[in-house]
């Protein structure tokens, strides 16, 4: 019996009449089929969004007209240089309707782009990725990047000169070793024994790493440990094992304490550290922290949508590399794609709309993105229908990414995963019109890894596709959902019994919002 399956005896045992929600409490950080996301958002959700005061930057002194016709891209692009340079500040962007014809790149920490409201302050851009900064050369804009983008300027640099471009390294690089593990660690642990505490500080956010070694062990571990039977492992070699974005598992996390011969994680780990698997630490590396965007709408060029995977790159606004930023209060309207995050941790993005038109992706979370969240979300449904060619990805997840969730949401589209070994993931007080398709390529591993839940969903059409997971994902929680009479029609990817859990299925559940209420019992609150 796998360490996954005793548990899940064990609890069966000790705890029979328990709901989910009172048997999570009782091993919060060990549950096999319900994930502790309560650290998901900006500062784990132990402190509020900021609302930064200054120095102030207003793009009207630098030439900003507003007017819907002048183009304003030098001005809001020099007023966000003057505040990063000035070590931060906030880009005041008044009323008005700017035009934009080229990126916004936010390439420093502190920086925060504020408008007068998203009914007040229009930022409208009339040129794509694709026209105002290069053509794709691997479809890249249907799934990354944005037009106002958040990355620092030294892995802008190295994804634009990498062999690879982008499906090199996208975040996460330029790190210096700190010291390996020496002991197996369980999961959700929070002591590390090391090897030398010299070079950690309490406060430093580091990057704990294990290497995917070719027996697929670590990606097995990924999808509770199921037996090797359970799936044709293997097949995600060409994928997993040789692009550097998949060779190792990056997880950022920040240090509470130095001891002797430990340090003490602020978070429990996710996965165990099994020294086959050559635990260690790094530094963190080039990111920015502290940036945002917040009070304003964004529109896009109408134009007719191209065919899956050829968008122009009309992308809103996209997190790359960062660490506790956010986009608040923000409507994208006729975009390929709305809002994005790769390679980055500690994201909220909160009162945040996605609006008209293709809509490829409206949330893109990707490549090692971990512990963020998008909370009091819309999806809305376009004014006029979409043609069958307009495949609608919804909630996209991949690449590693865990501890993410989505919350208190009203949606059209699809709960999509596209593969790669996404585990620990959150969806929790969603309505949904459930259309749309998941994606991703067939040799790049499944779509869920272990412990997805979807807590207190409700489903409009009826339909579970990506929904119902419990024959799907491994160790997974399916509370709540109403609205289904079936788990999802997907040919099952994994074989035998995948020890998931069912509960409340066509009734509201107790807690109503999974991730408020693990916070709130967190912090005792």
């Amino acid at each position: 019996m796998t360490l996954f399956a005793s548990l899940v005896h064990r609890f069966r045992r000790n705890f029979p009449a328990l709901s989910a929600w009172d048997r999570y409490t009782r091993a919060p950080n060990t549950h096999p089929q319900i994930p502790n996301v309560s650290y998901a958002g900006y500062r784990r959700g132990e402190e509020p969004l900021p609302r930064p005061s200054g120095p102030v930057f207003n793009v009207r002194d630098y030439g900003a007209k507003g007017d819907g016709n002048s183009d304003d891209t030098t001005a809001l692009a020099s007023a966000i240089t003057a505040a990063g340079s000035a070590g931060g500040g906030v880009v005041v962007v008044p009323a008005g309707n700017y035009l934009l014809t080229g990126v916004l790149w936010i390439h420093h920490s502190g920086v925060v782009v504020r408008g007068a409201g998203r009914d007040l302050t229009t930022l409208s851009f009339r040129e794509s990725l694709e026209s105002a900064y290069r053509t794709p050369t691997k479809g890249e804009w249907s799934w990354t990047g944005g037009l106002v983008w958040f990355i620092p300027r030294k892995l802008l640099n190295r994804l634009e000169a990498a062999e690879w471009g982008w499906g090199e390294n996208e975040g996460w690089f330029d790190t210096e070793a700190l010291s390996c593990v020496t002991g197996d660690v369980p999961r959700g642990e929070t002591r590390i024994p090391v090897a030398d505490t010299d070079r950690f500080t309490a406060g430093d956010h580091v990057l704990l790493i294990m290497d995917n070694l070719a027996d697929s062990s670590l990606l097995r571990h990924m999808s509770g440990d199921l037996p090797t039977d359970s799936y044709a492992w293997g097949v995600e070699d060409a994928s997993l094992h040789k692009q550097p974005n998949y060779r190792r598992f990056r997880y950022p996390v920040q240090v509470k304490s130095v001891h002797k011969d430990s340090i003490v994680l602020e978070q429990p780990t996710r996965l165990d550290l099994r020294r086959e698997w050559n635990p260690r630490f790094e530094t963190l590396g080039v990111h920015i922290s502290e940036s945002g965007i917040e009070d304003l709408r964004i529109d896009m060029s109408l134009v007719e949508p191209r065919p899956h995977n050829q968008d122009h790159g009309f992308n809103g606004p996209h997190f790359q590399a960062s660490l506790n930023c956010w986009a608040r209060n923000v409507t994208v309207r006729d975009s390929d794609n709305g809002f994005g995050i790769t390679s980055s941790k500690g994201i909220t993005l909160t009162e945040v709309t996605v609006e008209g038109r293709a809509r490829h992706h409206p949330f893109i979370c990707r490549e090692q993105s971990h512990d963020n969240l998008v909370h009091g979300f819309t999806i809305a449904e376009p004014t006029t229908p979409l043609p069958p060619e307009s495949l609608t990805h919804g909630l996209n997840i991949e690449g590693y990414s865990a501890g993410n969730v989505w919350s208190k949401g009203q949606m059209e589209g699809t709960f999509d995963s596209h593969r790669r070994f996404p585990f620990e993931n959150v969806r929790t007080e969603i309505t949904i019109k459930n259309k749309g398709v998941v994606g991703g390529a067939k040799n790049a591993g499944p779509h869920w890894g272990a412990r997805f839940c979807h807590w207190n969903i409700s489903v409009t059409n009826g339909r579970s596709y990506a929904v119902r997971l419990e024959e799907h994902a491994p160790y997974s929680a399916m509370v709540g959902i109403q609205g289904t009479s079936k788990p999802s029609q997907q040919k099952p990817e994994f074989h035998g019994d995948l020890h998931t859990m069912t509960e409340s299925m066509g009734v509201q559940p107790q807690p109503t919002n999974l991730y408020e209420a693990q916070l709130r019992h967190r912090l005792n609150r």
